[in-house]
């Protein structure tokens, strides 16, 4: 027989007291944590996940506080709690205009979809990691148990809990080691409940001298063997705040499923309604169409104009950059974008611009349910672009970057995003700096930098 790390594992768990399984989860999912907040707290793509399941579950969440110091669990979670709040916010911000909107008279009759507050995408990764090793222990339990070595062992413990054993029934019942799993599972359950007959009879007062250790402390194993160890089986409340979120939603990744899939909008037609729109959001994965830029940035300098974001992922070219910021546009670092572009006028009028490479042409598709992609596509956004002028402080060589005296006295680390071909600038130069200020790093990753003059040099 193979012996895998479970192997191992269990062998060791046997010897504590308690479910061996239940006892292998709670560690995994302590090394999950140590390992996220150590490792990876500054990590995209995790705190990405993280935004997307709204964080831990309550139980994976109030084992942070127990984490080694070294894993520095208070400066982790207010990181990710710093950018579940973020989110929060511009929900309840989103979800209050829609609360206005209902009111008036025809508040009597309309009344906002339950669920429309929806902040969870998807499971506490913590808990889907854990839910991966428990199948993998249970797989070695039902394989390992007719070892001897490992069978004797396994009688000497207390055995598993009762929801692990349902689990492992669910899915190794045609397992050839079952029938012994369930015979040592009914010699235990029957031993248990001796012990617990015994304590009860003994609370008579004629025989309360005579409870033994094991008969007094057995309402406590027992709550273990029927229910598992704390935590680890969740409540029956009815808070499944995932599946809530999970009704009638669309993935982005699966945008092209809420497409209509014949009614198309041509550009005249778009820039007609941005024309009277309040609020622009473009998601970009390429730069837009030359003649919709040009209207939008001329809608922009216009004394009254909407407010116009754009989020954008892998546009490398700093120039287009800029040339957005110099529109007055306001600039978002993307990330986990879906592969179209989209436009979305307000949050419930929203459009797929296709890109077509061969022709070079584009075209303009709406979106069935745009408000559930607008809320989606909200929370994928990780910095902002900024334009700072100011003088090098100082400099640091060996890491590659350089400290810039603001406005407002305001001491900005920065290193060029493409660091290795950049000259540091001269400690004392007057310069400006067009940058992404990240929301994991408090230094600004700059895409273009401009000297001005030299400190020497200014005008008094």
């Amino acid at each position: 027989m193979d012996k895998g790390h479970s192997y191992f594992e269990l062998l060791d768990a046997f010897k504590g007291s308690g479910c061996p399984i239940c006892t292998l989860v709670l560690k995994d999912s302590r090394r999950y944590l140590d390992h996220l907040l150590y490792e990876s707290v500054l990590d995209l793509p995790t705190r990405v996940e993280l935004i997307g399941s709204f964080g831990f579950c309550s139980w994976h969440t109030w084992q942070i506080p127990s984490l080694p110091p070294i894993c520095s669990p208070s400066t982790g979670y207010s990181i990710f709690a710093s950018d579940l709040l973020r989110k929060f916010n511009s929900l309840a911000q989103e979800f209050t205009l829609k609360l206005k909107e209902k009111r008036g008279l025809l508040s009597l009759f309309a009344k906002i979809s339950p669920g429309s507050l929806h902040i969870k995408d998807k499971a506490c990764p913590a808990c889907h990691h854990v839910a991966q090793f428990e199948s993998y222990h249970l797989n070695a339990l039902a394989d390992s148990i007719g070892d001897e070595q490992f069978l004797e062992a396994y009688r000497a413990s207390q055995g598993i809990c009762l929801p692990h054993f349902f689990l492992l029934e669910k899915n190794y019942s045609a397992h050839p080691n079952f029938p012994l799993l369930l015979e040592l599972q009914t010699a235990k359950s029957g031993s248990l409940r001796t012990t617990l007959e015994e304590f009860i009879r003994k609370q008579d007062h004629r025989f309360q001298k005579e409870v033994t250790q094991a008969e007094a402390k057995a309402w406590k194993v027992a709550m273990e063997f029927v229910a598992g160890k704390p935590g680890v089986f969740t409540n029956e409340m009815g808070h499944g705040l995932l599946e809530k979120s999970r009704k009638e939603k669309i993935s982005p990744e699966k945008i092209s499923l809420a497409l209509a899939p014949f009614d198309k909008l041509t550009f005249e037609e778009l820039i007609d309604e941005v024309k009277t729109s309040k609020e622009i959001t473009l998601y970009l994965k390429r730069p837009l169409p030359a003649f919709l830029f040009k209207e939008l940035r001329e809608l922009n300098s216009r004394e009254v104009h909407p407010k116009i974001e754009v989020v954008v992922e892998g546009l490398s070219d700093s120039r287009y950059l800029g040339s957005l910021h110099s529109a007055g546009f306001s600039i978002f670092y993307g990330l986990g974008l879906p592969s179209q572009s989209f436009i979305f006028l307000g949050r419930n009028r929203g459009f797929l611009l296709e890109s077509h490479q061969l022709s070079g042409g584009h075209n303009l598709r709406p979106i069935k349910e745009p408000e559930d992609v607008y809320f989606r596509l909200l929370w994928r956004r990780f910095g902002v672009a900024v334009l700072l002028s100011g003088s090098i402080r100082e400099t640091d060589k060996d890491k590659r970057i350089f400290c810039l005296i603001a406005e407002g006295r305001r001491q900005q680390w920065c290193r060029f995003k493409d660091a290795d071909t950049k000259e540091l600038p001269e400690v004392g130069t007057h310069v400006e700096v067009f940058a992404w200020e990240k929301w994991n790093t408090h230094i600004l990753e700059v895409l273009e930098l401009r000297v001005l003059e030299a400190e020497g040099q200014r005008a008094p």
